[in-house]
């Protein structure tokens, strides 16, 4: 069965948790120019989940997600051999890779491939690794006879939302302009509540409050890929920010994002000593 063999394919180069669902199933596509990647005749989205938690490391200023080297690259070696294993395997038939940069509704399909449950912060929730996972998927018009298998949903405890200090989390869905995440991200001058809110959070890069009070994330296992381990960097300083920016997921920002963020913690940092001074 194709689907079994996919599945050593995965796993031989260190994915656990792998699925399928119809590329009918993920329509419509997102309007990105990656859809152009498309192959024509498409069938089946094969999807692979990427844990990256590595532990508590409670005294980082990066988003759990940046701590290790760029996931882009971590998958994406991943993702592009397993797509030369399957070419060689089926060489009538087309693979494409894609990661992050999708025109797949990913978490969507990843639910329906039965990887997982989708939370109200708009992310999948594994049962092994709870939302700390990455997604990729590789389009092929191999067909993959696989019915949809939806896991169920979350616990709908509302835990994401109450602990959400902005009010960013609807049903499902993220608005960005409210997100603390969003806003370490963003380019050009803050406004001041966009300011105050990277003092509050104390991150430079990144939020992780509303996966951190899941309490499907309660026991989430620590990532079973080891390339997640090799480079890990927990904070980010004036000093090492030139070497961090050319191998973490933050580099693709730019350096005057990251040095904005840390100099308004740094500011934040003074004020507080002044007052307690």
């Amino acid at each position: 069965m194709p689907m079994q063999y996919i599945r050593c394919v995965f796993k031989s180069r260190g994915v656990s948790q792998c699925g399928c669902c119809s590329f009918s199933h993920v329509l419509p596509l997102l309007e990105v120019r990656s859809r152009a990647r498309i192959p024509e005749g498409a069938r089946t989205v094969i999807f692979a989940l990427f844990p990256y938690y590595t532990g508590l490391l409670p005294h980082r200023n990066l988003s759990r997600y940046a701590v290790p080297d760029d996931y882009h690259l971590i998958a994406g070696r991943v993702l592009e051999g397993c797509q030369d294993a399957l070419e060689e395997a089926f060489p009538q038939e087309r693979f494409v890779s894609f990661v992050d940069s999708s025109p797949i509704r990913e978490v969507q399909g990843a639910y329906l491939a039965g990887l997982g449950w989708m939370g109200r912060n708009g992310q999948l929730i594994n049962p092994r690794f709870g939302s700390y996972v990455f997604i990729g998927e590789i389009v092929t018009t191999l067909e993959i006879p696989c019915q949809p298998r939806p896991m169920g949903k979350c616990l709908d405890c509302g835990a994401c939302r109450r602990a959400c200090p902005t009010g960013a989390l609807t049903e499902g869905s993220v608005e960005e302009a409210l997100c603390r995440s969003a806003v370490t991200q963003k380019k050009g001058e803050l406004t001041l509540w966009e300011t105050e809110q990277i003092r509050a959070g104390g991150m430079v890069w990144g939020c992780d409050i509303c996966n951190d009070v899941c309490p499907m994330n309660r026991r989430a296992l620590p990532s079973d890929m080891r390339q997640f381990y090799q480079s890990m960097d927990s904070v980010v300083t004036e000093e090492n920010l030139s070497r961090l920016r050319k191998r973490k997921a933050f580099g693709y920002r730019g350096r005057a994002v990251m040095e904005r963020n840390l100099g308004i913690l740094a500011a934040s940092k003074t004020e507080r000593e002044v007052y307690d001074g």
